[in-house]
């Protein structure tokens, strides 16, 4: 008796813990130095559409150093620049993806050659300029910025910043060292005041007087047409796409990798494939007023407002100069090498 009561017990038991098993909520955990309003919608609508709970952690810096001590914390990373996740690919963190809906649906430049990362939206670096002391078409590309003309009167935050880092060693693998250091000392020479701040910064610093031109993403324009403080700024202002009538403009790409942690595979590929697909990539974009990667994608209207007036310009589409990561990271210390050299951020 003694044993069947055990046995019965023991049925029970394994079933119960069968059950809470079988409906246990899959936890998918994510890493990224993204802004959280950026992801947060996101994630809460694909785990309503797909009954799963994403952890997200969100960093300010040191992404990739965090990668690197606790390689398996997360099972997806997503990234402000690319140049993140190719070092982490050459680090070996990263896991390959194997997705023939990613493959089928998302352009060549938009995925690293070996299916490690994906790119998900993309910015350009743009000029800002003044609406009242820089006539249209008197600034048309990166040239310009360096221009004697404009000697004292460009501001652009630290060199130093992973935006600038990974803008002059596109350059670099672009053009050679030799003409990205002619840029950083010219660009230099036409600082209106130490590099300080964020963007925004910058472009505040053109309402204030202070510059006349600033470097810049351009999803700054749109972020603070919708900010009541910020909008004179954006008013004040006007945005450029460089070299247009030559190679396009460089552009900062927000990307996404599996790391090599192995419990939950299946199914931060099937995030990753989500935030490629057509949903994905529309909340993507009109949350960050970014580029979508996925062809056919609607922009927002502040988007399609961008550049308005500029010749080739239409409905904020623009000419992207996409350098291959694999070209563009190991410029990077090279770069830091000049800007040091330079002294680029004491005016």
């Amino acid at each position: 008796m003694f044993a069947m009561r055990t046995l019965s017990a023991l049925g029970l038991a394994l079933s119960l813990g069968l059950t809470a098993t079988a409906g246990a909520e899959t936890t998918i955990r994510v890493l990224s130095d993204r802004t959280p309003a950026h992801l947060e919608s996101l994630f809460k609508h694909y785990e309503q559409i797909n009954g799963v709970k994403i952890e997200a952690v969100f960093v300010k810096k040191g992404l990739l150093a965090r990668l690197k001590e606790r390689p398996t914390e997360a099972d997806l990373v997503i990234t402000s620049t690319g140049d993140v996740l190719q070092e982490a690919k050459q680090e070996g963190l990263l896991r390959k993806y194997e997705s023939k809906t990613i493959d089928a649906t998302l352009a060549a430049e938009f995925r690293d050659p070996d299916d490690t990362y994906v790119t998900m939206n993309y910015r350009p670096r743009v000029i800002f300029a003044s609406r009242e002391r820089v006539k249209p078409g008197e600034v048309t590309g990166y040239a310009d910025l360096v221009d004697p003309k404009w000697r004292g009167r460009v501001c652009v935050r630290s060199g130093y910043h992973e935006y600038n880092l990974s803008f002059l060693s596109q350059m670099a693998a672009d053009k050679g060292l030799d003409a990205t250091r002619s840029f950083i000392g010219g660009l230099k020479e036409n600082l209106a005041r130490t590099p300080n701040g964020n963007d925004r910064n910058q472009v505040r610093g053109i309402y204030e007087g202070v510059c006349d031109i600033a470097l810049a993403n351009s999803y700054y324009m749109p972020i603070m047409m919708s900010n009541p403080e910020q909008r004179p700024w954006g008013e004040a202002t006007y945005v450029i796409f460089p070299d247009q009538d030559k190679g396009g403009a460089y552009v900062m790409r927000g990307t996404a990798g599996l790391t090599t942690a192995g419990d939950h595979v299946a199914e931060a590929t099937k995030l990753l494939e989500y935030l490629v697909s057509k949903e994905g990539q529309e909340f993507v974009v009109n949350t960050t007023f970014e580029y979508p990667a996925l062809a056919g994608v609607a922009l927002p209207e502040a988007v399609r407002d961008l550049g308005k007036g500029q010749p080739g310009i239409e409905d904020g589409r623009f000419k992207a100069r996409f350098i291959a990561m694999p070209q563009v990271t190991p410029q990077r210390d090279a770069v830091v090498t000049m800007l040091d050299e330079i002294n680029f951020d004491s005016k």
